[in-house]
Parts: C-alpha cells; sequence; structure tokens
C-alpha cells in the first residue's frame, strides 16, 4: 500500500475504532458535532451554540484532534460527515434525545406534575379511539403528560420492551394472552369486524348483514398475515372457501378503508377502523361474526405506569363512543332508499324536458 494512504475501514472495525476514541471526547466536542451534523455549516452551528464561527471550527478541530479521524468533509458548499462521523452521530443522536428527555423530567418535576405517561399503539387505532382516549384522559388528569407514538405490532412490542414505553395499544384474538413471557397484556375490550364498501356499490345499496361467501372476492382489499386481524381473516376466508390472496393486501387497517372510499374495492376491516369517519364507506355487518379483542400490552419486568389504568379506562370509553356513533344495527340491516332520479339539465347533450 502506498505511504500515507489509508486502508479502508469495514463497518464493524470503523465503530469499534470511533467507539474507542469516543471516550476522549468532551461535551462541548459533541455538541459542536452535533450542531454541525444539523446545520451543514460551521457558520450554522455557530449560530445555534450561540457562538463565534472561529470558536465553532476551534471547537470541532480540537474534537478531531481527540478522536485523531476526520469528521467532515466539504463538497458542493457544504461540509458532510464522513464515515466514522456518521458511526458517532448515531450514538450523539441518542445522547441528544436522552437530555431533552432529561429536560421534559426537571420540568415535571418543577411544575409538580405527574410522571409522563408514554402511550404507543397500532396507526389504526391512532385515528379513531385515541384521540378520544386522550381527550378524556386529559380532561380528568390535565396535569399527566402523554406522549402518543404509532407503530406497528413487532416494533409495538420491541418498543415496550426496550423500555421506551409504559402502555401499547394493538388488536389480538379473544382468548387470553397470546404475548410473549416479558410481555404482560390486558384485554380492554372486544370488537367485531365489519364489511366495508363504496356508496355507490351494488352490495353496499342491497342492505343487511353480508356473509363473507357473498363478498366478490375480485373487488376484495385484503389485511397482510402480519397481523393478528390480517390472520384471523385469512383463517375466517379460508373456512368460507377463499384460498387465494386478495389482488390488493394491505399493512394497515386505514389504508384499506382509504381505497375503499376511493372506490377501489371492498375490504373486511376492524368496526373501529370503519366508523372512525362517517360518510365515505358503508358499513354492513358480518355473519356469523368474526369477534377480535384490543388488547394493552406491558412489560413483565416493570410496574405499570400509575396513570396506565386511568388511561385504559379512558380507551374502553373511547371505544364504546365509537360504537354508539354507528348506525343502530336496524339501519344498517335496512336497504337504503333509492336515489330520485335527476332532471336532465338543457344544453348541449340533454334532453329536452318532457
Amino acid at each position: 500500500m502506498a505511504p500515507g494512504r489509508r486502508a479502508p475501514c469495514g463497518g464493524a472495525r470503523t465503530r469499534g475504532r470511533v467507539l474507542q476514541n469516543a471516550r476522549l471526547m468532551r461535551l462541548r466536542h459533541i455538541e459542536v458535532i452535533f450542531a454541525v451534523s444539523r446545520a451543514g455549516s460551521i457558520s450554522g452551528a455557530a449560530k445555534a451554540l450561540s457562538i463565534t464561527q472561529p470558536a465553532a471550527s476551534k471547537l470541532l478541530k480540537s474534537a478531531e484532534q481527540q478522536l485523531r479521524f476526520p469528521l467532515f468533509r466539504r463538497l458542493r458548499g457544504r461540509i458532510h460527515p464522513t464515515e466514522e462521523a456518521a458511526a458517532l452521530l448515531a450514538d450523539i443522536e441518542r445522547v441528544f434525545a436522552d437530555l431533552e428527555r432529561a429536560q421534559d423530567t426537571v420540568r415535571i418535576l418543577r411544575e409538580r406534575l405527574d410522571a409522563r405517561l408514554r402511550i404507543v399503539c397500532l396507526p389504526s387505532l391512532g385515528f379513531g379511539v385515541l384521540p378520544l382516549a386522550a381527550q378524556c384522559f386529559h380532561t380528568r388528569f390535565p396535569r399527566t403528560p402523554v406522549e402518543i407514538a404509532a407503530r406497528h405490532t413487532p416494533e409495538l412490542v420491541q418498543g415496550l420492551m426496550a423500555r421506551e414505553f409504559d402502555l401499547g395499544l394493538c388488536f389480538g384474538t379473544v382468548e387470553p394472552s397470546h404475548a410473549g413471557m416479558e410481555i404482560e397484556s390486558r384485554l380492554v375490550t372486544t370488537g367485531n369486524m365489519v364489511y366495508i364498501d363504496h356508496p355507490r356499490s351494488a352490495r353496499a345499496r342491497r342492505g343487511g348483514p353480508v356473509r363473507l361467501d357473498d363478498i366478490d372476492f375480485d373487488r376484495l382489499i385484503g389485511l397482510t398475515a402480519s397481523h393478528h386481524l390480517g390472520r384471523m381473516l385469512h383463517e375466517a376466508l379460508e373456512r368460507a372457501g377463499m384460498t387465494r390472496a386478495p389482488g390488493i393486501q394491505v399493512q394497515t387497517y386505514y389504508f384499506a378503508r382509504a381505497l375503499v372510499a376511493a372506490g377501489v374495492g371492498c375490504a373486511v376491516v376492524d368496526e373501529f377502523t370503519a366508523h372512525a369517519f362517517a360518510g365515505d364507506v358503508v358499513v354492513r355487518p358480518i355473519e356469523p361474526t368474526v369477534p377480535f379483542g384490543v388488547y394493552a400490552y406491558s412489560s413483565a419486568r416493570r410496574t405499570l405506569a400509575p396513570r396506565a389504568t386511568d388511561f385504559l379506562q379512558c380507551v374502553y370509553e373511547a371505544c364504546e363512543r365509537v360504537r354508539a356513533s354507528a348506525p343502530p344495527r336496524a339501519e344498517l340491516n335496512a336497504s337504503p332508499p333509492a336515489p330520485r332520479p335527476r332532471r336532465p339539465r338543457s344544453g348541449r347533450g340533454a334532453s329536452p324536458p318532457g
């Protein structure tokens, strides 16, 4: 190898050397590296840190001398992190996220607020049920800060195990806990799957309950089997004699609902997703019913957060409110009135009145 040339580093090797040298950094070094990466320039970093540009340049040079590798390179008028800096920034960003959380904790203690309650839920529950639950909880416990995030089930469980969240809300079977040994589950309430279709479809205009074997399979928008309701629906469709996969499959129930509202096809979704918004889809009950549970997950290694039980009560009440907003079953079973014939307009292409 030519003198003065450095051999390229592999990912693991680079990270190991970066972390070893990172022990020499001071907090001020971490601040300037983070600020430069965010601003894309030393002048922008200096402004963010409320220091002069020469002072920011000196800090950055000091950090590179301590670490013994370059952190940024200039390209097309902007500076970009080197491979080593990119590996370091992943950890630095976590440091600043933890710092922000610590500052929130200080504010909570100073203002004598309750401990922050961190909630994670499925995207489907995040549109209809969770806003109502959060409204209920905030009215009753205005001094409890709440943080709400949306994740799919695997990421939801990982977040609970990593202590990123206190409580997770998702769908499951109505049988006892199917979560792992490190995750506890509590059944909050139960619901039923329902059929949704575009208001102009022939099946929607017919009214009444819908049997799975009566669904036009060529129009069906399916749920992937990677989630509990998707697996339950797949098994129910198989029992109804539908063994092939639908032409369109989605992972999120609200995406299925949006596609139905756009006239793409029909779908079978949970009743909370179906009734979250009014008017853009027609909802019909399914016979025989396909029930499911709304579960609260928490880490088995940690004590449940003090206000978590109160929040679950609000979730239960929110589910009941969504159900109450749905049309009565008698109305669902009735066929809608026939549309009134339109009188053609006069003008080009229209027949004259009479």
